[in-house]
């Protein structure tokens, strides 16, 4: 196990494929994020003293921010400030917190799907007793793994209705105009009549010098999207946007909405292969009452995905009803989690219930597209 890019053996990137998330160059952004409260963990899986694969870990020191405590009763939270404050836990990552379209798991071809999975659980186990974490975040693992967690795992809990929302875009779309001709009638009404809110704004790509100097800007309404948040597992800074988009250029694009001069809203996304992939969005909460600057982004979404001929859009987790009033169907994921607190354990699967309960099953009912007739 290595906790910093510098102390990786030359093995390392000789092991991976070009261009893949674990080399070492890529490692090195992360790190230089100085991400608050964020550690991170390097482990190379030996096999008779020859490597087979390579995984990356994160390492969140909790706090009782990470909380919302405006979505709690005051003496849970009090209970939570205590635990976190005497006890200092630390959450264990497999996976990235802050993407969910990076492998941070590698195995050598010539290794079976089991004997992979045996490797992923052997760096866990190792990964946790090194930073002595009270609970562990399995995420975005290879689909390959999946089922071994399930049966050869017990420890591990799947966490419910963890769903990511989608939409395959119809390769006939052109224009937006297209996306909302296939439309049922009363959900183009609705576009129709939030675009035009969106019609008054300005919107601007930015390119990396004014992604940097936006960042105050961008960072303050990005805090009131997370500050919304019922738990919010590690907080972004100022300088997170503008390093991802200086190293990746094109394939992360930033967009900021104004007001006449006034930026009131941001949304990026990563373009890769044949996906337009929804990342961070901010917008001032007060302004999206009178200009629906929420749905206004997702409607945005939609027309720049077609506009760069790409065949999915990826709108990621949360709002689903309003994601699915859009068109978008959920992709199910496969999210483990491993408790050794009870007490904690408890509260986790309590929240999850509660946030279940509150985002409710009702979007599942919205069929806009008038094939779905």
């Amino acid at each position: 196990m290595f906790e910093s890019t510098d102390d990786l053996p030359a093995a390392w990137n000789a092991m991976l494929p070009t261009g893949h998330f674990l080399r070492k160059e890529q490692l090195v952004v992360n790190e230089a994020a100085q991400l608050p409260d964020v550690q991170f963990l390097y482990g190379i899986i030996l096999r008779q003293k020859k490597p087979v694969a390579l995984v990356y870990f994160q390492v969140l020191c909790l706090q009782d921010y990470h909380v919302n405590k405006e979505g709690i009763k005051a003496w849970q939270f009090s209970l939570w400030n205590s635990f976190t404050t005497v006890t200092r836990p630390k959450l264990l990552v497999a996976g990235h917190l802050f993407r969910h379209d990076i492998a941070s798991f590698y195995a050598i071809p010539l290794l079976s799907s089991y004997e992979a999975f045996l490797c992923y659980n052997e760096a866990i186990n190792a990964a946790l007793y090194r930073s002595k974490a009270c609970a562990v975040l399995v995420k975005d693992m290879p689909e390959k793994l999946v089922t071994y967690f399930q049966h050869f795992a017990p420890q591990y809990l799947l966490l419910r209705n963890d769903i990511s929302m989608e939409m395959i875009l119809d390769e006939s779309w052109q224009t937006f105009k297209d996306y909302e001709a296939s439309l049922k009638h009363k959900y183009a009404q609705r576009v129709r009549k939030l675009r035009q809110n969106w019609d008054s704004l300005k919107v601007r790509e930015l390119n990396f010098l004014e992604t940097e100097n936006c960042k105050t800007e961008l960072y303050a309404l990005y805090r009131q999207v997370s500050n919304k948040q019922q738990i919010r597992l590690g907080l972004l800074n100022e300088d997170f946007l503008p390093l991802l988009k200086k190293h990746n250029g094109d394939a992360l694009k930033i967009w900021a909405v104004y007001e006449e001069e006034k930026m009131i809203a941001f949304l990026s996304a990563w373009i890769k292969g044949d996906d337009f992939d929804m990342f961070y969005i901010g917008f001032d909460y007060d302004r999206n009452t009178a200009l629906n600057l929420y749905f206004n982004i997702l409607y945005f979404s939609v027309e720049q995905a077609i506009l760069h001929r790409k065949k999915q859009l990826i709108l990621g987790r949360t709002a689903l009803d309003a994601k699915a009033r859009l068109g978008c169907q959920p992709r199910y994921l496969s999210t483990f989690i491993f408790i050794k607190n009870s007490l904690l354990r408890n509260y986790i699967i309590r929240a999850q219930q509660r946030l279940t309960a509150d985002e409710g099953s009702t979007w599942e009912n919205k069929h806009p597209f008038k094939k779905d007739s």
